[in-house]
């Protein structure tokens, strides 16, 4: 059987309910077809024994009236049950904690009385100074990256002159604005920023971009909770595309993408289905689209795989607690004071549930998710027996070091306890090797140079963590709302 209509959305998770969203609410008519059986791809969740987990992205930024999120939520006037979380995050490194304060001022003087060597206050103030001119810029060029001469145009202007002295950003790594400001003598600091920047940047101080890197080490003044779940603002999103007449369908994993002779293009679901729309979003990573689309379109996205072959797999962990741990931030930040083997961090990342969040736990018991870097070669080529024994070795190390560091949890035994390897993520999303997190931030790979929106193909799109801006929940959404905005002027 064939569908026909105008827009097809490919990909449930923040990116394409952004665009769907988007494209309804200005009376487009929109089908989105998801592989999975819910929404929010790598921001999904599950339940099990009356709990819910968030699979992935547990922290929420990029909020605020001139962030990506914000703006998308204002203008469809929506309005998710954020939490802010002021401290942003708990830092607990091997000989002591870091309350990352939300406030600036707060946060500098915390961060001074800790590593106290060189010009921290004037370190930080750079940081935010950074982050503020960077959302200005995207904020302001949304034909970023340029792939055509009337993208080139529309960059050509008097903002564009403003902020070319930030260009150098993008191919300076962010060791070299330690290095001005002196305070990349004390190697426990530059472990911690390294922790920091590897769960927002995917990379570390020598290879990522000062100007993205103050992004991620900014967020955490602007992070919060979702109460319910990183699922709920995407079911919001949802529910707004559906209202205004847009399609969902779930179950539907795509098979193949062609453009037929008429210049429109089909595309077939695993079930016998097919769809035709004179538009296609794909939200896929670029290393799946390689396998979906022939000819021209395949060899297109076999070279932007080939010049972006690396990517970061995710090890996560999930488990309840009998019991409320008084902490003063869901988030956790846990450096490691010895390796885990098949770990790729020096840290891992936990999640607790709010106290008042009914969806996630029952009164008096808490969710964790928890989460760290691992590669795809590290699970490869392993027996179904191979695989899990190493699971539950990577488990049993982390439950230890969550037992041994964390007092908070004393006394309350984990139960539930489940994890998930790069074949896990690879078998509920799809995504080639179970890459997650996107393209690492590189100065050997400026942000303007990673995989475009616009595709060479008319009437293809890309959006999602595998092209511009990368990756995290605000970028995937300004790449929704830009590729949206292009659509339009088209």
């Amino acid at each position: 059987m064939t569908h026909s209509t105008d827009f097809l959305v490919l990909g449930a998770g923040y990116a394409g309910l952004t665009a769907a969203a988007l494209l309804a609410h200005e009376g487009r008519a929109v089908t989105v077809l998801e592989g999975h059986e819910t929404l929010g791809g790598c921001a999904s969740f599950f339940r099990t024994g009356g709990y819910t987990f968030d699979v992935g992205a547990t922290t929420f930024s990029g909020v605020l009236p001139s962030q990506p999120a914000g703006r998308v939520f204002a203008h469809l006037g929506l309005q998710p049950e954020l939490v802010k979380q002021d401290p942003g995050m708990l830092i607990r490194m091997k000989d002591r904690d870091v309350v990352r304060h939300a406030a600036p001022e707060k946060w500098i003087d915390e961060i001074a009385k800790h590593f106290p060597h060189g010009d921290q206050r004037g370190y930080w103030e750079r940081q935010y100074a950074l982050e503020r001119k960077v959302w200005s810029m995207v904020n302001d060029q949304p034909s970023l990256p340029p792939t055509t001469a009337r993208d080139w145009a529309e960059m050509v202007n008097v903002r564009s002159i403003k902020q070319l002295p930030m260009v150098p950003g993008l191919f300076r790594s962010a060791s070299s604005l330690m290095r001005k400001y002196r305070v990349d003598s004390d190697s426990t600091f530059v472990d911690f920023i390294n922790e920091q920047l590897l769960i927002s940047t995917q990379n570390t101080s020598d290879k990522a971009p000062y100007l993205t890197a103050a992004m991620g080490l900014t967020y955490p003044s602007e992070t919060y909770y979702p109460m319910g779940g990183m699922y709920r603002p995407a079911l919001m999103l949802m529910r707004h595309a559906t209202a205004h007449g847009a399609q969902m369908k779930f179950r539907r994993m795509v098979t193949s993408i062609d453009q037929l002779p008429s210049g429109r293009w089909s595309v077939r679901c695993a079930n016998g289905e097919t769809y035709e729309a004179s538009t296609v979003i794909s939200s896929a990573p670029i290393w799946n689209m390689s396998s979906l689309t022939t000819g021209k379109a395949q060899r297109y996205f076999e070279s932007l795989s080939t010049r972006n072959a690396d990517s970061w797999c995710a090890f996560s962990m999930y488990f309840a607690l009998e019991g409320v741990p008084k902490l003063s931030s869901q988030y956790v930040q846990l450096h490691l004071d010895r390796p885990i083997s098949g770990v790729h961090a020096s840290s891992i990342f936990l999640t607790f549930s709010h106290p008042d969040d009914r969806e996630k736990a029952p009164a008096g018991h808490t969710t964790v998710t928890v989460s760290t870097h691992t590669r795809s070669e590290d699970w490869t080529g392993l027996s179904p027996t191979q695989h899990d024994e190493k699971r539950a070795t990577v488990m049993t190390a982390i439950l230890d070091v969550i037992q041994r560091r964390m007092p908070e949890c004393a006394g309350l035994t984990p139960i539930m306890v489940s994890g998930g390897t790069p074949y896990t993520w690879e078998r509920y999303t799809s995504r080639f090797k179970g890459f997650v997190g996107g393209l690492p931030h590189s100065i050997n790979r400026p942000m303007i140079f990673m995989p475009p929106n616009r595709t060479p193909f008319h009437g293809l799109y890309m959006i999602g963590d595998s092209v511009f801006p990368g990756q995290g929940t605000p970028a995937v959404m300004l790449g929704a709302w830009n590729t949206v905005n292009r659509i339009f002027a088209a």
